[in-house]
């Protein structure tokens, strides 16, 4: 049987698209190809065990690779999920992407303004949706891991470090995952980036036509679509606005103790978090 040894957990719009991208640069790492999120627990549970091997047999076989994984961003706040990963996977591996719960949902903003067509503005945006915000609270989600899963199988990554070059997290991704550091590709080109569509009614028949054919179980109609460039075709166009730093100082407020918990619970620095971070450098990108 050929299942996981790492799992990424979360969170969505925080990088997780760039980590994908690095980890299937490496030649001793294996990611899905049919499908990027696979969601088998928290989304498609009920189809057995079976059914998520399936996306871990490579052709060439599993033995060639020293790290076997997925990323399926969403797994962080399902609430079965800790349990489920512990008893179907109880040696793997946890990736976490953490990043500025305030940015985090602009990003979450920026991706309605490219794929739905969305018109509002981000305080409209924050008033009809506050999920956006209380998505940034991690802390409480990432308890229910640590209940079954040791620290040291948990390696969080922080967003704001990651792309400004990357060099700590190849080294840190390739210590905790056991692979070569010098496999990883020297950069990663900026990816799932939040544009506003130059055509929006094309973009939002294209992302909706996608839904539907991943409902029917159609997605590698979709993913070859994604790998020949017709859905970045059919949603690029301007970039979002910058989220204004008043905003964005006033948003940030309310996390101080969370961002406190979570530097007490993973034992990591999140001072990048708590002063606005240095225009980003050359090099790595990741989405708005």
């Amino acid at each position: 049987m050929t299942l996981p040894t790492f799992v990424g957990i979360g969170v969505p719009r925080a990088g997780t698209t760039w980590l994908h991208t690095l980890l299937s640069g490496h030649p001793d790492a294996y990611l899905p190809t049919r499908r990027k999120e696979v969601r088998f627990f928290d989304r498609h549970f009920d189809r057995g065990v079976e059914w998520y091997e399936g996306f871990f047999s490579p052709p060439e076989g599993a033995g060639g690779y020293r790290a076997i994984g997925e990323i399926s961003p969403q797994y962080l706040y399902g609430q079965e999920c800790p349990t489920r990963i512990a008893t179907v996977l109880p040696s793997a591996k946890l990736l976490v992407m953490l990043r500025h719960p305030v940015d985090r949902a602009y990003s979450q903003y920026g991706f309605l303004l490219q794929r739905r067509n969305y018109r509002g503005s981000f305080e409209e945006f924050l008033r009809t949706r506050p999920r956006a915000l209380e998505m940034g609270y991690y802390s409480g989600h990432l308890r229910r891991y640590l209940d079954r899963f040791d620290r040291g199988q948990i390696l969080p990554i922080v967003f704001e470090e990651a792309v400004r070059g990357g060099e700590t997290v190849r080294r840190d991704l390739a210590g905790f995952l056991g692979i070569p550091e010098g496999g990883f590709p020297a950069a990663t080109e900026r990816v799932n980036a939040s544009t506003m569509p130059k055509y929006p009614r094309i973009a939002n028949l294209a992302v909706r036509t996608g839904r539907r054919l991943r409902r029917r179980h159609l997605e590698s109609i979709v993913d070859l679509g994604g790998r020949l460039g017709v859905r970045r075709f059919m949603t690029s166009g301007t970039q979002v606005p910058r989220l204004d730093t008043d905003l964005r100082s006033d948003l940030g407020r309310r996390y101080v103790d969370e961002f406190d918990a979570l530097e007490e619970m993973l034992g990591i620095d999140l001072s990048c978090w708590k002063d606005r971070p240095a225009k980003r450098r050359t090099g790595d990108a990741a989405p708005v």
